[in-house]
């Protein structure tokens, strides 16, 4: 009985992880360039006989480990020059207090100076590491990443890729940042991104967000734990009774 206790409370709690995620997946479901996340989930049961030769069972469900779905979101026209999105593979580079930071798509703008920033302010890279400074009126940015200023290339977009499988992390307004997916393993390197990806110029890439799909999942999870709940009550209940009442007979 006490093992249905700890399986049920278990459950509930692993439950309220999924929420979390899936409750973050639907916050962002404006933010550009989000990818949604998923928890991988390790179930195990261990069976071992006690000192009175009984069977003993102890099941137990945790978190493993939470994925990323690099899946591309769709293609949201802006018409402004300065937003970008990729096609393909790849990562546009920007520089930060905390180092290079990676994104998907960026509405671009220019500071008082010139230079050219993502909408939290932070530099836009060029194939250099160094910021791009823009003094004319006209900006374009071309299919292969070049910044392009009243008709003279100002500087070019870094465009990096990482080797697959990402060890990329989100953190917040559609940023990711490498990391190492153990301790034995280092934290990936950027790379030239493969030839084949692509800018494009007055687009940026929508979340690959599926509200609905979000919210039936929320729901089922929402049920799974209420019917664990329910277990543990009924645990609970019939412990109460055997303490309560059996012993009096």
């Amino acid at each position: 009985m006490v093992n249905g206790l700890f399986t049920s409370g278990a459950g509930m709690m692993l439950t309220m992880r999924k929420q979390e995620i899936t409750s973050n997946n639907m916050a962002n479901a404006q933010t550009t360039g989000f990818k949604i996340s998923r928890l991988a989930t390790h179930a195990t049961v261990e069976s071992r006989r006690d000192s009175d030769d009984y069977m003993r069972q102890r099941e137990e469900q945790r978190a493993d480990e939470v994925s990323t779905d690099w899946q591309s979101g769709p293609m949201v026209s802006t018409g402004n020059s300065l937003d970008v999105a990729l096609r393909g593979d790849g990562f546009l580079a920007i520089g930060t207090p905390k180092g290079e930071r990676y994104l998907r798509s960026a509405s671009m703008k220019l500071t008082a100076d010139g230079t050219l920033v993502d909408p939290t302010g932070s530099p836009v890279l060029d194939q250099s590491g160094s910021s791009i400074q823009v003094k004319g009126l006209h900006n374009t940015v071309t299919s292969d990443g070049r910044v392009v200023s009243d008709g003279e290339e100002v500087g070019r977009l870094r465009i990096v890729d990482f080797p697959k499988p990402y060890s990329l992390r989100q953190e917040g307004a559609g940023r990711f940042a490498p990391f190492a997916a153990s301790a034995a393993d280092p934290v990936p390197t950027a790379v030239e991104a493969s030839a084949n990806t692509s800018v494009e110029a007055g687009f940026v890439e929508g979340p690959n967000v599926n509200v609905v799909a979000e919210m039936v999942r929320m729901i089922s999870q929402f049920r799974n734990y209420e019917a664990d709940s329910k277990v543990m009550r009924a645990v609970e209940s019939t412990i109460e009774r055997a303490v309560n009442q059996v012993g009096r007979v």
